[in-house]
């Protein structure tokens, strides 16, 4: 892949990792607060009806959380298929805790290096996911069991507000960015197949070996390929691309252009 704007991310891209960092703390300890939440709640429940060997969920218990989720179904609570979610949500949490690196590997000058494993993929819905099902159990369970209470809430609140404070902003930052990168692409896709449609392309045939030198430099086939593009109706972005340059050099090309054509075009 061809990044004309370099190794230097834009603003877009800084902002989706920030928004990913903040959104990764939160579900961090939203899963393992709603787990804790369960298991208590469920355990406090059985130790007032005074069910033998430690109840459902004795402190030996493997597969805690998934024999958790079942209990939760066999009350009506969840369906199968929202603890099924659940589960995968909690799976997340660990690729979250484990593969970090992973996460942000879309975003970025090395996206080809990203994790293969559709798991260990970022799952832009998992906060949101998390956040229902906590206002789900606390709801739902409130009708057939005893609710645990922590001091995990507290400690977390000013983080927790102050992280969702600024995820509201950036959110609207990320709309705005989205939509001038979209409309930039759009725009240059337009321009390319309209280059394509009249045949500029295969007659300058851009990017070719012999347009840019050993040293990386344009060569007079290459600046005159750029100058061509530019007549046709290319922007710097579009040449950029075209000719594998960073928009650096392309714009440098469009400028020394217009200085030329302009002489031109007075005479």
């Amino acid at each position: 892949m061809h990044f004309p704007r370099g190794n230097r991310l834009s603003a877009l891209e800084k902002n989706e990792l920030k928004r990913r960092a903040l959104e990764i703390v939160l579900v961090l300890f939203y899963i393992e607060d709603l787990k804790d939440f369960v298991v208590e709640s469920i355990r406090a429940t059985d130790r007032v009806a005074g069910l033998a060997n430690g109840g459902r969920l004795p402190l030996a218990t493997k597969n805690l959380y998934k024999k958790a989720w079942a209990i939760l179904v066999d009350a009506g609570v969840l369906s199968q298929q929202e603890s099924d979610e659940i589960q995968e949500l909690v799976d997340y949490r660990n690729v979250v805790a484990h593969q970090t690196d992973a996460l942000t590997a879309d975003v970025g000058r090395y996206t080809s290096l990203g994790a293969d494993d559709d798991a260990a993929r970022y799952n832009h819905s998992a906060l949101e996911r998390v956040q229902y099902f906590r206002e789900k159990l606390a709801a739902g369970m409130s009708r057939e069991f005893l609710l645990s209470v922590s001091f995990r809430g507290l400690n977390f609140e000013a983080a927790e507000r102050t992280y969702l404070e600024e995820l509201a902003i950036l959110n609207r930052k990320l709309r705005r960015q989205i939509e001038v990168a979209r409309s930039e692409t759009d725009q240059a896709n337009a321009q390319i197949l309209e280059l394509r449609q009249s045949d500029v392309l295969g007659k300058l045939e851009p990017g070719h070996p012999a347009q840019i030198n050993r040293s990386g430099q344009l060569t007079a086939e290459g600046i005159h390929c750029c100058r061509e593009l530019f007549i046709a109706g290319a922007s710097p972005f579009v040449v950029a691309h075209l000719m594998r340059l960073s928009l650096r050099a392309a714009t440098r090309q469009h400028k020394l252009w217009l200085a030329t054509a302009r002489p031109a075009a007075a005479a």
